[in-house]
């Protein structure tokens, strides 16, 4: 009988679940990762035939100059602080699953674009429209997961978002490496579309369905989720409970802002999200040239670039099965910590070389490095501020909140991108590792101050422990 069951069958549907909604994430990481392997074929020289303007990897192309390679870069970041803040009040308005179709639109028109370019214009538009997803997803899939799982899943089901994202990259610099651009850009279409038939086979989240009085159905999807014969009526009641409770406290936005528990909420969750960037991942993705070459390495940028995504994957895939064996501030603290250590160790090797020391004894340094960054950023920095955005922000600010998160994760994205590469080439590179170190030792402070525990713990009571 299923009241006999072993607990983890009765979470199937769960997982099942997230797994459908994480594709999302999956066609966050292939926009991402797009540009690495497209952005040389239609940007390098030696990819072109000058006279014909043809892709000599037989792709039909045109040649874009590098201030228009930067701007398809730069489109990402804005298409999602654009997308960020509207995309949470959806969410809130019109429910999960609908914003959740909306957002697969806007991949596959991203991907049509691409696909049919036929000058830069397009492109550009194309990466627009793929930002709005990216920054959409990063806004819904973390609040859809963290509101079906039950307290004991919610940490594996939330880490789910950064596992698919890391799959999304690979997918696209594994792709890349032996297509061209276009038949690279036709392979990931197909992830939007699967995240698009997700629709018909998710409910909407329960938390969503009270607050807006449909309180039978809540109950049936509830049923559906933990078990046809297992009481749901606690948990039901507890969510309607949270509801009334903030509904309470929502009488206008003013009061809204002034609550002690939602100013906590704010506090940690956009300062976590920040520093998820301001850490300086995506800094040392863009530099794996550089460390790989420092290093001695004769490996192409595509080869790195595979290698790196596949650590970020196996790592990620692992801590699921861990995460819920220690605190999330613990995972956070050693991440941070880790990560430190390991850009401390980066900035030493530049700046010995820098000086004019030789480091050929140490060249295995800047790649174990580089590892070990990347492996210490997907046990905390990677899944957890996306599960944090799912568990601490209450009813009436949930929507607002994760989209003003997102919007912040993706302007400390922005001065990341922006000033590394002026602080390397001024400063020298050392320089701009040791700053990144020092944010690091802040991020761990800030964690230990600001960000409470949530493992283990309902919705309900990460509310009621934050308002106290």
């Amino acid at each position: 009988m299923l009241t006999t069951m072993p607990k983890q069958l009765k979470k199937v549907r769960q997982y099942v679940v997230a797994t459908l909604v994480s594709f999302g994430a999956l066609c966050a990481g292939s926009v991402l990762a797009w540009t690495a392997p497209a952005l040389p074929q239609i940007l390098i020289p030696e990819f072109v035939n000058a006279s014909t303007h043809e892709n000599i990897t037989g792709a039909p192309g045109f040649r874009i100059s590098e201030q228009e390679g930067a701007l398809v870069g730069s489109m990402l970041t804005i298409g999602a602080l654009v997308s960020a803040l509207p995309v949470g009040i959806l969410a809130d308005k019109m429910g999960r699953r609908f914003a959740i179709l909306s957002l697969s639109f806007t991949f596959l028109l991203h991907w049509i674009l691409i696909v049919f370019s036929c000058n830069v214009e397009m492109v550009v538009v194309g990466r627009f429209f793929a930002g709005m997803g990216l920054g959409g997803v990063c806004v819904v899939v973390p609040m859809y997961v963290g509101e079906i799982a039950e307290a004991s899943s919610r940490g594996i089901l939330g880490a789910f978002f950064n596992l698919f994202l890391c799959g999304g990259m690979l997918s696209a610099c594994t792709i890349g490496a032996v297509s061209n651009w276009v038949g690279l850009s036709i392979a990931l279409s197909l992830f939007p579309v699967i995240f698009g038939v997700s629709y018909f086979f998710i409910p909407e989240t329960p938390s969503f369905l009270c607050e807006k009085n449909r309180l039978e159905e809540a109950e049936d999807v509830l049923k559906d989720l933990r078990g046809e014969n297992v009481d749901v009526q606690d948990e039901l009641n507890q969510i309607q409970k949270g509801i009334e409770e903030s509904r309470e406290n929502s009488s206008s936005f003013a009061d809204i802002i002034s609550n002690t528990g939602n100013i906590k909420a704010i506090v940690a969750v956009c300062g976590i999200l920040a520093y998820q960037q301001l850490c300086g991942i995506n800094a040392v993705v863009f530099y794996l040239g550089t460390i790989f070459k420092a290093a001695g390495s004769t490996l192409s940028p595509s080869i790195a670039g595979i290698i790196i995504t596949s650590v970020q994957l196996v790592v990620s895939y692992l801590f699921t099965f861990i995460i819920e064996r220690a605190n999330r501030r613990f995972y956070l603290m050693s991440s941070s910590a880790g990560m430190l250590l390991s850009l401390a160790t980066l900035g030493m090797f530049f700046h010995l070389k820098n000086i004019g020391i030789d480091v050929t004894h140490i060249g295995f340094l800047p790649i174990c490095s580089t590892i070990v960054f990347v492996t210490m950023f997907s046990i905390g920095y990677g899944p957890i501020p996306w599960l944090l955005l799912g568990e601490l922000f209450s009813p009436e600010i949930k929507g607002f909140g994760s989209g003003i998160a997102v919007v912040i994760n993706w302007i400390a994205a922005f001065l990341v991108t922006f000033f590394f590469p002026i602080i390397n080439s001024s400063l020298g590179s050392h320089v701009a590792f040791y700053i990144l170190t020092t944010i690091l030792a802040s991020a761990t402070f800030f964690v230990y101050f600001f960000v409470p525990e949530t493992r283990g713990k309902t919705l309900t009571e990460i509310q009621e422990e934050l308002n106290k």
